[in-house]
């Protein structure tokens, strides 16, 4: 049975906890160490709960005779650089994430003692990794694009099997950006009924009306790609949001948690004394 709540450096992620918010730097770094260390800072002061950045190796994901071979070695996050990306964002008081690509990202992750391990919608039936990371006894957080609901049972049953129930799953769509009509925020709930884990939302669109609808839908983990400047070269930059537009965005989810308020209907203190002056 999958844990209700998981803990990430000791904040709660489930149904009555405030919703945990990754803004997710990806490869908007751009190769550069500041532009990752600046990152992190607009994530944290946007109000974000955690940063996340993805790691591999190009040659373990594409020949070098591949076209996309260079096209992802341009985009690599320099594994030495994560002791100092980690203990940066520590000081800034945000949680410092990373997907794992391959076995030996696990292990630089596992270095510095992560909180949890993401994977990509990508990697969701690579088996052999998802084992290693399960094993790992961290919490595992899954992205569900471009899979069905048996290629989720499938991923959650191997984490199972590995003795770890500390599980959250991501409704996502796989595109970039996302339109609306394709975030099929339902499978939310249907995800919740299935599982019983914290249910959570890879969010691709362009705003936050996707997400704001989700937290009623019962999403209590989210997930955003961001950046420093929609202008800047790259391919990930341009459907990112820019610093003013995630703070925007944190601010917009904790409203929408607010607003779910009571499930218990009852005079509000206000109506009850207007009701008593009439």
């Amino acid at each position: 049975m999958l844990s209700t709540t998981i803990v990430i450096d000791q904040k709660v992620i489930g149904k009555d906890a405030k919703p945990y918010v990754i803004a997710e730097a990806g490869s908007n770094f751009n190769q550069s160490l500041e532009t990752a260390k600046d990152l992190i800072t607009a994530a944290s002061a946007a109000g974000a709960d955690a940063v996340k950045f993805q790691l591999f190796r190009a040659e373990f994901l594409y020949p070098k005779r591949d076209g996309l071979y260079q096209v992802f070695k341009d985009i690599e996050l320099k594994p030495e650089w994560i002791p100092e990306l980690s203990k940066f964002a520590r000081e800034a008081g945000v949680t410092f994430l990373a997907s794992a690509f391959d076995s030996l990202s696990v292990e630089v992750l596992e270095s510095v003692d992560v909180g949890a391990h993401k994977i990509a919608s990508s990697e969701l039936t690579n088996f052999p990794l998802l084992q290693l990371i399960a094993s790992t006894g961290k919490p595992v957080i899954l992205s569900t694009g471009m899979s069905d609901l048996i290629d989720i049972d499938e991923a959650v049953n191997l984490c199972l099997a590995t003795g770890n129930p500390n599980i959250a799953l991501l409704q996502c769509g796989s595109m970039y950006p996302l339109p609306s009509q394709y975030t099929h925020l339902r499978v939310i709930q249907t995800l919740r009924t299935l599982y019983g884990c914290p249910i959570g939302f890879s969010d691709h669109t362009l705003d936050s009306v996707a997400a704001t609808t989700a937290v009623g839908l019962g999403s209590v983990l989210f997930e955003k790609h961001f950046t420093l400047n929609r202008e800047m070269p790259g391919p990930d930059h341009f459907y990112a949001l820019e610093p003013k537009e995630l703070s925007s965005y944190v601010k917009s989810i904790s409203k929408a948690h607010d607003s779910l308020g009571s499930e218990k209907k009852e005079m509000l203190e206000d109506e009850r004394a207007k009701s008593k002056e009439q």
